[in-house]
C-alpha cells in the first residue's frame, strides 16, 4: 500500500527529512514488512509498503494506519493530512476512456468528468477508483498585487485572515421557541464572485479595503498540473483500476454498460473513446484457447481412429475428454476459479492427458478382447482391474506434479493456484471416467471380434505389429548392452547443462497486445507545457510514419510524482490480422525506436516498452536493477556507469535511470536577529513565501450545492523571479510596526536540489530500467549487468541487485525448483505406495531427467525462452514420460508374478505396453500442435509451452523406451545383491 503526504511548495529534501523519514521510522516496525521505499519529490512524499503475502491485507491496512497517525505530531503544520491506499499486482488500470468535446472548455470537460462521470463509474460493482487526468478544475482564483498590498500597508496574510474569518458558515446550535425546536445556522458565506469581490479586509481611516482593491478576482481554473491528448486534441483522461481480486473481463463489460447507459444524457458535443482496454487482450486470448482446447480434442480422437481404426472405441476415448473438462468445470466453479488465460492454459495442456488414461483402459479391453477371446463385458471387467494399478500410479503421481504449484510461494504462487488445481481437477476426474465410463460403455458398444480383428493396431501384419516386433529386438539388444544405455541416458542428461546456457530466460513471454508505450523524460527544469509540446510532436511522427495507429494518447504530470518532464504516450494500433503493414507489435517497436527516436535532441531519455503480460497489462521495463547505498553521488555515478555498460550489449534497446539532475532550488534564509528586532516570526514569513509562489486554498466558494476552492497568489508577473519575492510584505508582531519586506529579514541562497529521492529499505536507491530486443534473455542481460556492478567495487555498503519482475524472475525458477523438488519426493512416496517397493519408483523416475535436454533443445531451435509458461510445459512434460515408465514397470511385475523369467517379462511389458504408450503419446503431441501453430493473439505464450512439451515428449520417447527396461533391469540386479548381502550376513550372525 501506498502513504501519500502533499506539502505545497515544498523541496524534495524538505519533503524526505520532514516527511518521508518520520513516517518510515513508524512504518518499520510493523511486522511482515517486505519492503519499503519511498519517492519523495517537489511537494509530495510517496511512501510504498510492500508486505509478505501472507500478512492479511484488512490488518496491514489498519496498522499502517495506526502508524501514519502516530506520525502525524513529527510532520509539519503545513503538511496535508496523509493518505493511505491499498495497492496490488492487479492495481493497473484495467480500462482507460477519454472524454473529449470539440470546442468546450477544458474546465467544463473537467466539471462534467469529475462531478458526474467519475461517480457513475466507482458506483460499478468492482471498481476501485477512476482516475483524471489532463484537466483543470473550477477554482476561484484571488491574485495578490504587491503594490497594491504595499500602498495599504497589507499582507497577503491579511487577505488569507480575512477570508478564513468572514466566509464561514458554521451550526449554531439549536433552541426551543415555544414547543417547536428550531435549529440555528450561521451564514457567512459570499454566494457570488461580485459579492466576494466586496470582501472587507481592513479599514483605513474607517474606510473600507475591499478584497478588489487589493487583488484580482476570477472564476477560473485550478493551474494545469497534467496534459491529455487524444490525437492532437486535449481531453480528458479516465484511467478505470479494478478492486483486488476482481474479475477483469467482468468489471470492464459493467463499465462499459454504464459508459453505454449515460452517453445519451451527455451534453451536445461530448463523446468518450476507450484507448485501452484489458479484457480486449484477455478475451482474445480465451478464444485462442478455446479453440485450441476443441482442436487439440479432434486432433487427439483422430489418434485413436488412426491406431484402433473403429469408430465405436474412437468415441469411447474421445467422451473422456468433455466428459473430464465439464466435471472440471464444476469443480473450478465450487473453488471460484473463472475462465482465464491460466484456467483455459490448464485445460488446454490437459486434453492430452485426460484422454490418456480412458485410452490405457480401452486399448487393454481391446486387447482382451481379440488375443484372449472374451466378451466385451469379461473384457472390461478383466482389463480394467489388470492395469488399474498403473493407471491408479500414473494418476496420483501426475496429481503429485501439480498440487505443488497450486501452492508456491509469492506472487507467483498467487497467480499459479488456479492452474495446479484446474490441471489436479481434470486428472482425477479422468481417472474416475476411465474407471466408470470408459469400461461401462466397451461393455456395451463393443463387439466380440467383427471390427476389432481388423484393427489395424492389432493385425498381425500390420505396421503396429512390426514395430513392436522391432522394438522387442531392441529392448534384447539394450538388456546385454546396458552399460551403453547407461552412458547414453548420463551423457544425454549432461547435455542439460549447455542448453540451459543457451536457452533464453525470461520472467514471461511477450505476447503481441497490440499497443506499446513510449515514455519520455525531458531534462529536469523543463516546463508542463513544453514537455506536453515535445511528446505532441513525437506522437505526430509515431502516427505519420505508422500506418497501423488507431490512436495515440499523449499524457504528461501524470506519474505519481506529477512530474512535469516526464510523459507517455499509449499507442494503439491495429489488430492481429488487420493490419496494413503485416507487422507485429514488436516489428513497429522496433521501427520507432531506429526511425523516431533518433530524430530527437541526446538530452531526452527516450524508452519504447511492450506491455507487460504480468500486474494488469501496464507497460514496464524488461529489466530492473536497483542500486542502493547510503550517498546519491556515488549511486549517481555508478548508475551512468551502468548505463554505458548496458548500452554496449548487442540485445539492450534502451537504458534510464531514476536519477536526474538537480533542480534550480533557492533557500531562503532568515536572519535570526534582524527578524527578531523587526518582530517578524518564522511562521508568517514562511506562510507568505508559500502563497505567494506556490499559491495556498484559502477558502472555500459553494455554488448548486458544489463546492470549489478559493485560492490566493501572486500575480504570475510577479512570481516569475526569485527578487519579486521582495515586492511582498511580511507581517510585524511589535506595536505600531510596520510590515518588512523580505529582503529585510531574509537572504536568498541558490543551489540545486534533486528533482526526486529515492529510498529502499530506508537507503538511497537508484534503479535501472532497461528494455531488450524481442527473443534477447532476461536473464543473459541480467548477468552481465550485475558483473558489471561487481566490477565497480563500491564496498560492502552498497548493493545492486534485480528489482520489479526482474527480482520475480530468480524467485521464479526458485520456486519452480522447490515445487519439482517436493513432487519427486511425492511421486516417490506415492509410487513406493502403489508398487510395494523402494526400488521400483528410481526406475520411473530416472526418466523424468532424461526428457529435460529435449525440452531445453525444443525451445533452442525454434527461439523459445525458459519463462514462467514453459516451466509450467516442463512439469506437464514430467507427468507424461514418466507414464510410460509406470505402464512398462506395472506390466512387467505383473508377468514375473505369474511366472516368467525377467528378460523375458522385461521383454514382453514394454511390448504390450507400446500401443499405449504410443497411442497416448501421439494424442498428447497431437494436442499440443494447434499451441505449436498458433499465430494469433497469445501465440508467443502458447508456442513457448507447445514446443517445450513436444520437443520433450518426442525426442526422449525412444531413449526413455529403451531407458525404462535397462533401469529396471539394473535396479533388480541390486536389489538381488542386497538380498544376497543380508542372507550372508544373517547367516554368519546365525
Amino acid at each position: 500500500m501506498s502513504i501519500t503526504t502533499r506539502m505545497a511548495g515544498a523541496s524534495s529534501e524538505e519533503m524526505d527529512s520532514s516527511v518521508t523519514e518520520q513516517i518510515e521510522k513508524q512504518i518499520n516496525t510493523i511486522s511482515g514488512v517486505d519492503t519499503v521505499s519511498s519517492v519523495s519529490s517537489e511537494g509530495i512524499s510517496i511512501v510504498t509498503v510492500q508486505f509478505s503475502l501472507e500478512k492479511d491485507s484488512a490488518v496491514a491496512f489498519q496498522e499502517v494506519q495506526a502508524k501514519v497517525n502516530l506520525a502525524l505530531p513529527s510532520l509539519p503544520s503545513s503538511a496535508d493530512q496523509p493518505t493511505i491506499q491499498k495497492m496490488a499486482p492487479d492495481s493497473t488500470p484495467v480500462l482507460t476512456f477519454t472524454l473529449t468535446a470539440p470546442g468546450e472548455s477544458i474546465r467544463n470537460l473537467t466539471e462534467y468528468a469529475d462531478k458526474t462521470l467519475r461517480p457513475q463509474i466507482e458506483s460499478v460493482s468492482g471498481v476501485g477508483q477512476a482516475t483524471i487526468s489532463g484537466g483543470q478544475l473550477r477554482q476561484i482564483n484571488i491574485t495578490l498585487d504587491p503594490y497594491r498590498l504595499r500602498a495599504y500597508g497589507l499582507t497577503a496574510l491579511s487577505v488569507r485572515n480575512a477570508l478564513s474569518q468572514q466566509n464561514v458558515e458554521a451550526p449554531g446550535g439549536s433552541l426551543d421557541q415555544g414547543n417547536t425546536h428550531i435549529s440555528l445556522q450561521t451564514e457567512g458565506r459570499y454566494r457570488s464572485i461580485e459579492a466576494l469581490k466586496s470582501l472587507v479586509v481592513a479599514r483605513q481611516d474607517s474606510q473600507p479595503i475591499y478584497l478588489s482593491d487589493l487583488a484580482t478576482v476570477t472564476d477560473g481554473e485550478k493551474e494545469a498540473s497534467s496534459i491529455a491528448r487524444l490525437n492532437g486534441q486535449s481531453t480528458i483522461l479516465v484511467q478505470v483500476q479494478k478492486q483486488s481480486g476482481t474479475n477483469t473481463v467482468a468489471v470492464v463489460d459493467q463499465i462499459k454498460e454504464r459508459l453505454e447507459s449515460v452517453k445519451h444524457l451527455m451534453p451536445a458535443g461530448y463523446s468518450v473513446q476507450i484507448t485501452q482496454d484489458q479484457s480486449i487482450f484477455i478475451n482474445a486470448s480465451v478464444h485462442t484457447l478455446e479453440e485450441h482446447l476443441v482442436l487439440g480434442s479432434l486432433l487427439a480422437a483422430l489418434v485413436v481412429l488412426f491406431f484402433l481404426r473403429d469408430w465405436r472405441s474412437t468415441i469411447i476415448a474421445a467422451l473422456a475428454i468433455p466428459a473430464s473438462i465439464i466435471a472440471t468445470f464444476l469443480l473450478m466453479w465450487a473453488k471460484g476459479f473463472t475462465l482465464n488465460t491460466i484456467t483455459m492454459l490448464a485445460l488446454t495442456l490437459s486434453v492430452g492427458i485426460v484422454i490418456d488414461d480412458a485410452i490405457l483402459v480401452l486399448e487393454n479391453i481391446v486387447r482382451f478382447i481379440h488375443e484372449k477371446g472374451m466378451s466385451p463385458k469379461e473384457a472390461s471387467i478383466a482389463a480394467t482391474k489388470e492395469i488399474g494399478l498403473a493407471v491408479l500410479a500414473t494418476t496420483l503421481s501426475l496429481v503429485a506434479i501439480f498440487l505443488p504449484v497450486a501452492f508456491m510461494s509469492g506472487i507467483v504462487g498467487r497467480v499459479l493456484t488456479s492452474f495446479g488445481l484446474t490441471m489436479a481437477f481434470a486428472i482425477l476426474v479422468s481417472m474416475l471416467v476411465a474407471f466408470t465410463l470408459t469400461p461401462m460403455l466397451t461393455s456395451r458398444w463393443l463387439k466380440a471380434g467383427g471390427t476389432t480383428k481388423k484393427s489395424h493396431a492389432l493385425n498381425k501384419n500390420g505396421l503396429a505389429h512390426r514395430i513392436e516386433t522391432k522394438y522387442a529386438q531392441l529392448i534384447h539388444w539394450a538388456l546385454h548392452h546396458r552399460p551403453v544405455v547407461v552412458i547414453v541416458c548420463i551423457a544425454t542428461f549432461l547435455t542439460s547443462v549447455p542448453l540451459i546456457g543457451l536457452v533464453n530466460k525470461e520472467f514471461l513471454s511477450s505476447d503481441d497486445q497490440s499497443q506499446f508505450q513510449v515514455s519520455i523524460q525531458a531534462p529536469t527544469g523543463t516546463s508542463l507545457k513544453a514537455t506536453g509540446e515535445l511528446l505532441n510532436q513525437v506522437a505526430e511522427d509515431i502516427r505519420k510514419r505508422i500506418p497501423d495507429v488507431r490512436y495515440a494518447v499523449v499524457t504528461v504530470g501524470s506519474d505519481s510524482q506529477g512530474s512535469a518532464n516526464k510523459g507517455e504516450i499509449a499507442v494503439r494500433i491495429n489488430e492481429i490480422g488487420q493490419r496494413k503493414s503485416k507487422k507485429s507489435a514488436f516489428d513497429i517497436i522496433d521501427q520507432v525506436r531506429k526511425e523516431i527516436v533518433p530524430k530527437y535532441p541526446k538530452d531526452l531519455t527516450i524508452t519504447v516498452s511492450a506491455p507487460s503480460a504480468f500486474g494488469g497489462g501496464g507497460a514496464m521495463p524488461a529489466i530492473q536493477y536497483v542500486l542502493t547505498g547510503p550517498d546519491l553521488k556515488v549511486l549517481q555515478k555508478a548508475a551512468d556507469d551502468l548505463i554505458a555498460k548496458a548500452k554496449q550489449i548487442p540485445s539492450v534497446t534502451d537504458v534510464s535511470s531514476s536519477s536526474s539532475s538537480g533542480n534550480p532550488s533557492a533557500k531562503i534564509v532568515i536572519d535570526r536577529a534582524k527578524a527578531a528586532d523587526l518582530g517578524v516570526s518564522a511562521t508568517d514569513l514562511a506562510s507568505v513565501v508559500q502563497i505567494v509562489a506556490a499559491g495556498q486554498t484559502v477558502s472555500s466558494y459553494e455554488e448548486g450545492g458544489r463546492r470549489y476552492d478559493i485560492s490566493a497568489r501572486a500575480q504570475e508577473r510577479y512570481r516569475t523571479r526569485v527578487k519579486d519575492l521582495n515586492l511582498f510584505l511580511v507581517p510585524s508582531s511589535k506595536p505600531e510596526g510596520s510590515p518588512v519586506t523580505l529582503d529585510q529579514v531574509t537572504t536568498v541562497e541558490e543551489s540545486t536540489a534533486p528533482a526526486a529521492i529515492n529510498r529502499l529499505s530506508r537507503s538511497r536507491q537508484v534503479t535501472l530500467s532497461i528494455n531488450i530486443k524481442q527473443g534477447a534473455s532476461q536473464q543473459d542481460v541480467l548477468n552481465q549487468v550485475d558483473q558489471a556492478y561487481k566490477a565497480l567495487h563500491l564496498g560492502d555498503q552498497y548493493q545492486g541487485q534485480p528489482g520489479g519482475m526482474s527480482k520475480e524472475l530468480g524467485k521464479t525458477f526458485v520456486a519452480f525448483g522447490t515445487a519439482v523438488a517436493l513432487s519427486f519426493i511425492f511421486i516417490y512416496l506415492i509410487l513406493a505406495a502403489q508398487f510395494e517397493s523402494w526400488v521400483h519408483p528410481f526406475t520411473i523416475l530416472v526418466s523424468l531427467p532424461l526428457s529435460v535436454p529435449f525440452g531445453l533443445l525444443a525451445l533452442v531451435v525454434t527461439g523459445g525462452s525458459l519463462n514462467l509458461n514453459s516451466l509450467l510445459g516442463l512439469l506437464v512434460l514430467f507427468g507424461v514420460v514418466k507414464k510410460n515408465s509406470i505402464l512398462q514397470v506395472d506390466h512387467a511385475n505383473q508377468l514375473r508374478a505369474e511366472g516368467l523369467q525377467r528378460e523375458d517379462a522385461i521383454v514382453q511389458a514394454s511390448q504390450d505396453r507400446l500401443r499405449p504408450i504410443l497411442m497416448t503419446t501421439i494424442a498428447f503431441v497431437a494436442g499440443m500442435i494447434p499451441l505449436v501453430i498458433s499465430t494469433g493473439v497469445g501465440s508467443t505464450t502458447n508456442r513457448s509451452v507447445g514446443y517445450l512439451i513436444m520437443g520433450g515428449q518426442t525426442l526422449s520417447l525412444l531413449l526413455t523406451l529403451v531407458a525404462t527396461p535397462v533401469i529396471y533391469s539394473l535396479m533388480d540386479d541390486l536389489t538381488q545383491s542386497v538380498a544376497r548381502l543380508k542372507a550372508r550376513l544373517a547367516k554368519s550372525e546365525g
